[in-house]
């Protein structure tokens, strides 16, 4: 139903809305609502017969000090609950509003998407049969309490939220209801991965000029574009987590989120929370409201889980797990969570001599190991040496020592000459530590100090340095004769037989010599 609405300006004086009322009396028409504010009085009236109207605004106009009366589209109260409510349907933020009672007032676009309700027909609904989480805003009603960033899943609408809901006192300081600000979990990874800061990268950051680098490159390209689990292997240094970002960075997810965590940096007593999450209270320690796992904040993305083979027998079953169902279930939960995630792991271990030893299982094994990708060392791939250490100099020398422009022919030749136990991690470090030795702009082979802390000299190779002492000189030989026949035989079991000595020897010296298959 339409009604009149009439702007009265008028210069400031007592009783004009009681010579308002009387004129109003005078007419027997009804005042819907009367606005007052410094020189200006807003009214709203039924709807009237034109004669009526104007003989209204006519005697209103007589009344004294007023100045100007005019017709308007809409009382300042609407226009101000319009303008709020513009704001607030263009906000991704859910905006839900109650009475102390806990009806609803208000209910904006987004949150009415969010939780599949209708906002029109939700408004003056109890929030008992309206909002899956109303428990939390009971709080706020009922104790005034504040609850910030509390994780609602609906396992039958298969929505996830981040739910705050915050109480509003009157002016004698008593609750008079709360407002509820709901963000989607999507919302939620975006501002962590913003907050984050993840360093991008591509396969152009990947720097080679070998056949074997451009092999790789292509193969991880391709296998981009499917959602099926990868599994770098490598030993460390090579550039595992390089790849993984670059592989993710190609794919559908590129958009979403890309999450690395180190499974031996995480003490085993922690790493299933922080994988699977964990439900309020469900140990002593436990925030309030559960916790987020991994998992679910890479839903949609990927996540990278490095150093796979050290994860326990026990945690290894409940990663089977998420992989076969597609769910996690939280540490203290009951219920399930579909997840949509990509795994890539990463390991430098022996897995399958650690299934034959029962320390890996072999149906995780089967799943991790659908896609293999194998890095190789970077003794295996020489000729990228001096574009990898050309391009490790000028990031160095940015930081340190701008002064370097170049490195000499011969100290990269001292480079390539030597075996890189740590592979482009360690030559790294050689280049760092190079920056900081030279003094002049050019990096000489004396600047090239290798990590076991004596300088090769150029002019021979490290085969030709004369060891200190026979021990050294059959640990060197022995080394070599270990490394050599690794590139062949790919378990110790193998490599036991073909050199005549049993596998825990192998082992043994492989451990003393910092030796791993690796691939």
């Amino acid at each position: 139903m339409e009604t009149l609405k009439i702007q009265i300006e008028n210069q400031d004086r007592h009783g004009l809305v009681y010579d308002i009322s009387r004129i109003m009396l005078k007419y027997h028409v009804n005042i819907i609502s009367m606005e007052v504010i410094k020189n200006i009085t807003y009214l709203e009236l039924p709807e009237l017969p034109l004669m009526k109207e104007n003989a209204i605004v006519a005697d209103i106009g007589r009344l004294p000090d007023i100045t100007d009366i005019k017709q308007i589209a809409i009382m300042p109260r609407n226009k101000q609950y319009q303008q709020m409510k513009t704001v607030f349907d263009t906000i991704s933020e859910g905006v839900i509003a109650t009475d102390k009672s806990g009806l609803i007032t208000y209910i904006n676009r987004a949150a009415a998407k969010m939780l599949q309700l209708n906002n029109t027909d939700s408004i003056g609904g109890n929030i008992d049969t309206v909002l899956p989480f109303h428990s939390l805003l009971k709080k706020s009603l009922t104790s005034g309490q504040i609850i910030s960033h509390h994780e609602v899943f609906i396992p039958e609408r298969n929505v996830h939220y981040m739910v705050s809901s915050q109480p509003i006192f009157d002016e004698t300081q008593s609750v008079s209801g709360c407002i509820a600000l709901v963000r989607s979990i999507e919302a939620v990874r975006k501002i962590y991965q913003k907050l984050t800061e993840q360093p991008a990268a591509s396969f152009t950051d990947i720097l080679y000029s070998s056949e074997i680098m451009d092999t790789l490159v292509k193969n991880a390209r391709h296998y981009a574009n499917s959602s099926s689990t990868i599994l770098l292997r490598g030993e460390t240094g090579c550039g595992k987590e390089l790849f993984a970002r670059a592989i993710h960075n190609a794919s559908l997810r590129h958009n979403n989120i890309f999450l690395a965590i180190n499974c031996t940096a995480i003490p085993e007593t922690l790493l299933e929370s922080e994988l699977f999450g964990y439900e309020e209270g469900s140990f002593t320690g436990a925030h309030k409201g559960g916790k987020l796992g991994l998992f679910e904040l890479a839903d949609g993305g990927t996540l990278f889980l490095d150093e796979i083979g050290d994860i326990s027998f026990a945690l290894q079953a409940k990663l089977l797990r998420v992989l076969q169902e597609h769910t996690v279930r939280r540490v203290g939960a009951v219920s399930e969570i579909p997840i949509d995630v990509r795994i890539i792991a990463a390991t430098n271990r022996d897995l399958e001599y650690m299934m034959q030893t029962n320390c890996f299982r072999s149906d995780l094994y089967y799943r991790l190991n659908v896609i293999p990708l194998n890095l190789p060392a970077l003794r295996e791939h020489p000729e990228d040496i001096e574009i990898l250490a050309k391009h490790l100099m000028k990031v160095a020398a940015q930081h340190i020592n701008p002064d370097i422009e170049t490195i000499n022919v011969q100290a990269l030749q001292k480079l390539r000459h030597y075996d890189f136990p740590g592979n482009v991690r360690e030559l790294g470090n050689i280049i760092e530590r190079a920056v900081n030795i030279a003094t002049t702009n050019e990096i000489m082979p004396d600047d090239i100090v290798f990590d076991t802390g004596r300088a090769i000299s150029v002019n021979k190779l490290p085969t030709e340095i004369l060891p200190e002492n026979l021990d050294e000189a059959v640990a060197q030989a022995e080394r070599n004769i270990l490394a050599r026949a690794m590139k062949k035989y790919k378990t110790s079991r193998k490599l036991g037989m073909a050199l005549g000595v049993s596998h825990t020897s192998i082992l043994r010296k492989m451990k003393k010599y910092g030796l791993s298959f690796g691939r």
